[in-house]
């Protein structure tokens, strides 16, 4: 949610300096300005910029895969020896039974983190890390 309001930000502001003038208008020559419009360096050099920024961000909300969980998380690097071999390793989480403290862990199986449980409500509670 939060990269959308960024985006959207971003579009707003490329819309806010949208043009070379005053108006913010695109300057096309001293002819064509109308009264009291003038040509703005401010505005002809932000509009690049916030068209980058926008695009930047646009390609970033792109690659987040638009599965940010917001659970605590741990590092699989304490599990290292362990990877998703089980039945619902095709999903992007799997429960992982841990044996330590006896009970059942959901993980994303892209990354091995621990994700909220609910994001692994419709599975049966299998090991599938091992």
């Amino acid at each position: 949610m939060y990269r959308i309001r960024i985006l959207v930000v971003g579009i707003a502001l490329a819309l806010a300096v949208s043009g070379c003038t005053t108006s913010r208008n695109f300057y096309t020559g001293e002819d064509d300005l109308a009264y009291n419009e003038e040509f703005s360096i401010f505005n002809t050099i932000m509009l690049p910029v916030v068209v980058l920024g926008v695009v930047a961000i646009a390609y970033d909300v792109s690659q987040g895969g638009g599965s940010n969980y917001s659970g605590a998380s741990q590092s699989r690097s304490n599990y290292s020896d362990v990877s998703c071999k089980g039945h619902y390793c095709d999903y992007d989480s799997a429960w992982d039974f841990l044996p330590g403290s006896g009970e059942y862990r959901c993980r994303d199986t892209r990354n091995g983190q621990f994700v909220q449980s609910n994001f692994c409500s419709n599975q049966d509670q299998q090991d599938n890390w091992y």
